[in-house]
């Protein structure tokens, strides 16, 4: 005996779809969201006072930075100081700096790289600094806000 043909799409299948869809536009919102809050998000966040940044910043301990830089990664410290000089220069990554921190137990020179997008602010030997820095993966101190 021959079986009867379906008669069509039934309701499970339909809420299926719609989930489906749904789902997807969701996914592709946050997505987008995401990227676009990366690329248009805080409008060059960086170029904050170093003041209004470092309230949440703790100050950076000298002493474990020495002793290894690399416990400290990714975190985001206060530090006082004066810039020794410039080390090197490059246009797309901006330079990098020996600056003479000092925190509450003693004073050292670290290095630190200013990105290109402190471009506009002079850094010259001597010149008094509060940066707030950021641990980058290898241990480098990149500035995230500098109070001249």
């Amino acid at each position: 005996m021959p079986r009867r043909a379906s008669s069509g799409i039934n309701i499970g299948q339909i809420a299926g779809i719609a989930a489906a869809i749904l789902g997807f536009v969701v996914i592709a919102a946050l997505l987008f969201k995401l990227i676009a809050g990366g690329l248009f998000g805080d409008g060059g966040g960086k170029k904050t006072s170093a003041r209004k940044a470092s309230g949440n910043a703790a100050p950076l301990s000298l002493v474990t930075y020495r002793d290894n830089g690399n416990s400290l990664r990714g975190n985001v410290y206060r530090v006082e100081g004066k810039v020794e000089e410039t080390l090197r220069w490059t246009p797309d990554r901006g330079r990098l700096i020996s600056f003479e921190a000092s925190d509450a137990t003693e004073t050292m020179p670290v290095p630190v790289l200013v990105p290109e997008d402190f471009s506009n602010i002079n850094i010259e030997r001597g010149t008094e600094l509060g940066l707030v820095v950021r641990v980058d993966r290898d241990g480098t101190l990149v500035a995230e806000a500098i109070d001249e």
